[in-house]
């Protein structure tokens, strides 16, 4: 692991005077929607490798509400920092964009009622990735996750709760910050069929902590595999580097409080933690 930090330090060093660091650019590629996605074209995907040959455990990203993308048009800072992350511990990683086939650019500022693309509508794009995945020589197969960021974490927790009739799923599965506030008043039908990790802030004012708290707990009681990480004074987008004060976004319609906006905050040190966390309960279920 050091020695690949060392040689990706020098790489952009080298890069740095020509094109700004380019060599650890992830590969941009089309995932055919195999019949699963609704998506009416291909859909655009990013896939950062490890190094090594032979076959790697693979995880799978879906993005939130916001899109793939920052505001520059580039490759979000989240997105880009847990894809290298976690392909410098050996996954394959996957980033997903589910809106730009689609002609989306974001759905953060459009109330939950009124969005064209819902959580489960793209559950199909999570099991259109698994297939792209499965047809590549450098990733084991049953070795694979799905991991989602608030709207992404939403497809995860209705990915993981729907295995499909034919095939095998994925193999385990982390959401952050996902709403858990309808699929809590129906914990009796909430269902993983593969160990499920949520991590979250407790003063998360878009999609609180108390209904995934309350649908963890229910789960657990069955002796199904969810268990729950919450983090104290803690916001939504707690693990985004592009985030870098604390602010209410007035423009999001939804929320706890709907019409009063949301609050977004960093916090470096829980953002480290669930990195960790990440890692560690994917060694473990990715056995």
């Amino acid at each position: 692991m050091e020695k690949r930090n060392l040689r990706i330090l020098i790489l952009c060093f080298a890069a740095a005077f020509v094109s700004g660091c380019q060599a650890i650019a992830p590969e941009q590629l089309a995932v055919q929607t195999a019949n699963l996605s609704s998506s009416p074209a291909p859909l655009k995907g990013f896939l950062f490798k490890p190094e090594g040959n032979g076959r790697h455990p693979a995880v799978i990203m879906m993005h939130g509400c916001g899109g793939a993308y920052a505001s520059s048009g580039k490759l979000g800072d989240r997105h880009r920092m847990w894809g290298e992350y976690l392909a410098a511990h050996g996954y394959v990683v996957l980033l997903l964009d589910s809106f730009s086939s689609r002609g989306i650019v974001q759905l953060c500022t459009t109330r939950f009622a009124e969005r064209p693309l819902k959580e489960s509508d793209r559950v199909g794009d999570a099991y259109a990735a698994l297939a792209y995945l499965r047809e590549r020589a450098d990733v084991d197969t049953k070795r694979v996750a799905l991991l989602g960021w608030s709207h992404g974490a939403g497809v995860t927790l209705d990915a993981i709760t729907h295995k499909p009739e034919e095939g095998v799923g994925f193999s385990a599965a982390v959401a952050f910050y996902p709403g858990c506030s309808a699929r809590n008043k129906r914990a009796d039908r909430f269902h993983p069929y593969a160990p499920l990790l949520v991590l979250i802030g407790e003063a998360d004012d878009w999609t609180p902590a108390l209904p995934c708290k309350q649908l963890t707990a229910a789960v657990a009681a069955r002796g199904e595999a969810m268990r729950i990480v919450t983090y104290p004074g803690t916001y939504h987008d707690f693990d985004n580097p592009a985030v870098m004060s604390k602010h209410v976004r007035t423009e999001v319609p939804n929320g706890v409080n709907p019409g009063l906006g949301v609050t977004v905050a960093p916090n470096p040190e829980a953002r480290e933690d669930a990195k960790k966390r990440v890692l560690a309960f994917l060694a473990k279920t990715l056995q």
